[in-house]
């Protein structure tokens, strides 16, 4: 180590000889050794003192932070040693003359000085003084050397830097009488370092005859050490790195050679670029060395820029470190010196290991203490809420008044940006010690319940729940309990009731409460409530009536309840499919996409244009709340709206897509969102009774929650009577179908869209021979159906009855089966009855049966289905569906590259820039590859082929 510290410098050392010869030949001086730290400053002087012994007598010393305030603390380590052991008569010797005066500092007396002690000060001196003259002109004993009749003297001091104030006075008061004398004053020091005397410490240099600045390293220098450590040749280019890193000081060289030597590095140039990333522990030890050993001022500083982060400016740093502006400066520079700083004009750490390092050396109060301070000050100057709530997040108790609103208003802010779990934080820590089962605690729960909705649901349902009995204003209570959304209060007994109990008190205060926002809202959750009561039923439908043409659109409240009482109506089939989509149209031209529409009953309405056969309207509206939802990362809502999209790509024929994003939804939606699962299990219920597909069926039961929603429950029970038909029980199977139709009408649920039970039931009893009771059930379900006017619902009840009815009567059923579902949207039913109506031509020979079954083929292609190959035994509600999704050998190899970057969620733009192409490029070649794999856009692409890329 020590050879390693004296390399590259021979002139130095070359001067600290000429120092000494000239202190023999009586012509004394100072000599300054100045450099950062680690660059051999201590090497030198100890090699000055080794070869200074056999000619002088060597007094050797060093200061050190912790005895900076010891008064002549290094003066007693110079001279102690060699009064120690001395004689009497040596004594006697060495304090002759003025040092008399010094004599009983040796001998535990008090010698502080200072300026109101003038005469002391200099008597003090004087003595310290004569004393190092009697030393150096006596010439017995010493450090390995010979009697004489005069010896020099070398005084040695490191680390000068830290010496107690007492002691630099005197080595400056010496420094300046040495000309003529045999003593030589070598001192080193570090001007990056904190002085306990900086003036005094300027004055000592500036006596200096010599002064003596090591210099780093050179990459020869460095290159040569590396091999010294590694035992082994150097390559130029790691030397370089390793230069670069350590800057050229020997001792951190030393450090980061052992650290990465011991890491298993070769000095090859192929590990060259890794040796900065490899040296981060060492520079941060190294930095935060050099930043402890600098003034207060400094370390203040560094502390207040940790505590401001990114929001450091002059202005708050010097202001929260209390520093002035000359002050600010002057620390500002060392920082820099030190290289903590990174470039640019906004101050920041050079490396965020830098900031670790000072943070974790700061205290638990002071840290506490600081970001309370940063808090006030960015407040005061007007900083955005969040940036002084940050602050705050640091305190963990004792929050006033103006703290809380700050944390609450932050709150806002954040979930106004969807930053939920952000929003969370920040009023937890604003509940932290508020007292309980108070009103004030109770609105900052209801805070906390509005922001962790978006990612824990169950938590901010509990949350309300314990809010509401806090607060004493009806309004509040009501305001609180519409953050419970309509599903959760439908399979949650205690949170439905609790939403009736704040209700009926709302209504109690009077009409003006009971039409105003919040009683149209709570009405609108009371109705969800009894959505399986035909009585409420019947009660939503009048309601419904009872506006005639002035229905509430203009407000989000009233647009609320008009989706509710919309679906009720859809249930019930007293009104047609055009009124609800005139309805559901006049709606969504007022409500805007937001991701909030998950936690109200507007879902509703999206499931009544699914029944009304116009569910294609609501597609960009979806797609515009699903991309809010993945910006805001609202896992729970972006659950909802797939399976909402789930239900209109099936009721539009897009089976494929359907069935993946259900089955998507049906396995990953928490248990906190029923209405995702629900949704889902529906779409993928109607997909099993299309295909016929019994490991879908099965898949469809297990997945069923328990529930007692009755949408689930037929969806569970219709299920289980085509798995019963599939495989031969065709009685077992008339049970569910008809079963299914009964728990139905006796909730009032009586529109032919829900569920098609009728259609199977009809068509089992006709396979049963039962040719009346299949009519009865055909009629009845074309009379529902006419009566709701869709033309899905309607072409299918055609439909039913073309295949029960024979011979010609029947042709012309399915014909205008065929006409009213050219009509819909869902082109399935139009596959299936073009297919059903060309093979029926084709038993009676007719010339065009070849062109409606390659119709019905041609629309299914286009869906990426087909009809499974079968006869009349084995197709018991027309041809079973099969899903057949176009394979990616399609593709050309540039779509297929598109795609694998696409799947990595690269932009169109990176794509382009990647395979060095225009953007327009690549938007043609995405283009094309949604019309190979029949997908809607990008979203659908990610999903389709993310869920048959998992099934692989």
């Amino acid at each position: 180590m020590s050879e390693s510290m004296l390399l590259e410098r021979e002139k130095e050392l070359a001067r600290a000889e000429q120092a000494v010869q000239a202190a023999v030949a009586g012509n004394g001086s100072m000599m300054a050794v100045i450099g950062p730290p680690g660059v051999g400053k201590s090497a030198l002087l100890r090699t000055l003192a080794d070869a200074a012994a056999p000619h002088a007598r060597v007094l050797r010393a060093g200061g050190t932070l912790l005895e900076q305030d010891f008064a002549f603390g290094v003066v007693q380590q110079l001279f102690e040693p060699i009064l120690a052991g001395a004689e009497k008569d040596r004594w006697d010797t060495w304090f002759q003359g003025t040092a008399s005066l010094v004599q009983g500092m040796f001998f535990g007396e008090s010698h502080a000085i200072g300026p109101n002690r003038s005469l002391r000060q200099e008597s003090v001196l004087q003595g310290l003084n004569s004393l190092i003259a009697n030393l150096s002109e006596d010439g017995e004993g010493g450090e390995g050397g010979e009697g004489g009749e005069g010896r020099a003297l070398v005084v040695v001091v490191d680390d000068l830097q830290w010496a107690d104030a007492p002691s630099l006075r005197w080595l400056a008061y010496l420094a300046r009488r040495l000309d003529g004398t045999r003593v030589l004053v070598a001192a080193a020091f570090s001007e990056e370092c904190a002085a306990s005397d900086p003036m005094l410490l300027r004055e000592i240099a500036a006596s200096g005859a010599r002064t003596l600045h090591p210099r780093p390293l050179s990459v020869g220098g460095v290159r040569r050490l590396i091999g010294e450590e590694f035992g082994e040749s150097c390559d130029l280019e790691f030397a370089r790195a390793c230069h670069e890193v350590s800057g050229g000081i020997p001792a951190s060289l030393a450090a980061m050679l052992h650290r990465l030597r011991t890491a298993g590095f070769q000095p090859v140039a192929a590990r060259a670029g890794e040796v900065h990333a490899a040296s981060q522990p060492f520079l941060r030890d190294r930095r935060m060395f050099c930043l402890g050993i600098q003034p207060v001022v400094v370390r203040d500083l560094a502390q207040a820029m940790v505590v401001l982060g990114d929001l450091a400016e002059p202005e708050l740093i010097s202001e929260l470190a209390g520093l002035d502006s000359i002050d600010y400066k002057s620390a500002m520079q060392t920082l820099d010196r030190l290289g903590l700083l990174a470039g640019g004009e906004s101050p920041r750490f050079v490396h965020q290991s830098v900031r670790y390092g000072i943070e974790s050396g700061m205290s638990t109060d002071t840290r506490a203490s600081m970001h309370r301070r940063a808090a006030s000050l960015l407040h005061t100057v007007g900083h955005p809420a969040e940036h002084v709530a940050d602050q705050l997040l640091q305190v963990t108790a004792g929050y006033e008044a103006w703290e809380i609103g700050v944390l609450r208003a932050a709150a806002g802010a954040a979930l106004e940006r969807g930053a939920g779990r952000k929003a969370a934080r920040y009023i937890r820590h604003a509940l932290l010690d508020r007292p309980p089962d108070s009103e004030a605690r109770g609105r900052l729960l209801v805070d906390l319940a509005a922001a962790e909705r978006g990612f824990d649901l169950a938590s901010s349902v509990t949350h309300i729940s314990q809010a509401v009995p806090m607060l004493t204003s009806v309004t509040e209570r009501a305001e609180a309990v519409l953050w419970i959304p309509p599903a959760i209060g439908t399979v949650n007994p205690s949170s439905g009731a609790l939403v009736q109990d704040v209700a009926r008190q709302l209504h109690e205060r009077g009409p003006s409460y009971a039409q105003g926002d919040l009683g149209l809202r709570l009405e609108a959750r009371t109705r969800c409530l009894g959505m399986q009561d035909a009585a409420h039923l019947g009660a939503a439908a009048d309601r419904l009536r009872g506006f005639g043409a002035e229905v509430p659109v203009s407000t989000g409240s009233g647009r609320e309840l008009l989706a509710v009482l919309a679906y009720a109506a859809t249930m019930t089939g007293e009104v047609t499919a055009a009124e609800i989509s005139a309805l559901a149209g006049r709606i969504l031209e007022r409500e805007p996409p937001r991701a909030g529409h998950a936690y109200t009953a507007l879902p509703l309405l999206v499931q009544a244009l699914v029944l009304a056969d116009t569910a294609a309207s609501v597609t960009p509206w979806l797609e515009a709340m699903r991309e809010q939802a993945q910006r805001q990362e609202l896992e729970g809502v972006i659950a909802l709206v797939n399976a909402e999209r789930s239900m209109v790509l099936r009721a539009s024929g897009h089976v494929v897509q359907a069935r993946s994003t259900a089955l998507s939804v049906a396995d990953n939606a928490g248990s906190s969102w029923p209405e995702a699962r629900t949704l889902s299990i529906w779409t993928l219920a109607m997909i099993a009774l299309e295909t016929q597909d019994v490991e879908l069926g099965e898949r469809v039961i297990r997945t069923s929650p328990e529930s007692g929603d009755l949408r689930v429950v037929v969806a569970h029970r219709m299920v289980r009577g085509m798995l019963d038909a599939v495989r031969g029980d065709l009685p077992a199977a008339l049970h569910r179908f008809l079963d299914s139709g009964r728990q139905l009408s006796r909730c009032g649920w009586t529109n032919a869209a829900l569920y098609p039970w009728r259609v199977w039931a009809a068509a089992v009893n006709h396979r049963l021979g039962r040719v009346q009771a299949a009519t009865e059930l055909a009629d009845e379900e074309y009379a529902f159906a006419w009566a709701w006017g869709a033309p899905a619902t309607y072409g299918r009840a055609l439909r039913l009855r073309g295949m029960i009815t024979p011979g010609e009567e029947g042709v012309d059923l399915l014909k205008r089966a065929v006409e009213t579902l050219r009509r819909s949207e869902d082109r399935i039913e139009l596959s299936r009855t073009l297919t059903l109506l060309g093979r029926r031509l084709a038993e009676l020979g007719a010339d065009d049966a070849e062109e409606f079954v390659s119709e019905g083929t041609r629309v299914a292609r286009e869906r990426g289905v087909s009809w499974a190959e079968g006869d009349r035994d084995s197709e018991l509600n027309g041809p079973a569906l099969r899903l057949s999704a176009p394979e990616r050998g399609e593709l050309t190899k540039t779509e297929e590259t598109v795609v694998a970057f696409v799947l990595r969620g690269w932009t169109n733009q990176r794509i382009a820039d990647s395979l060095g192409v225009t953007r327009r490029a690549v938007e043609k070649s995405l283009t094309s590859t949604y019309r190979k794999l029949g997908v809607s856009g990008r979203a659908a692409l990610v999903e389709e082929l993310g869920a048959r890329n998992a099934d692989e």
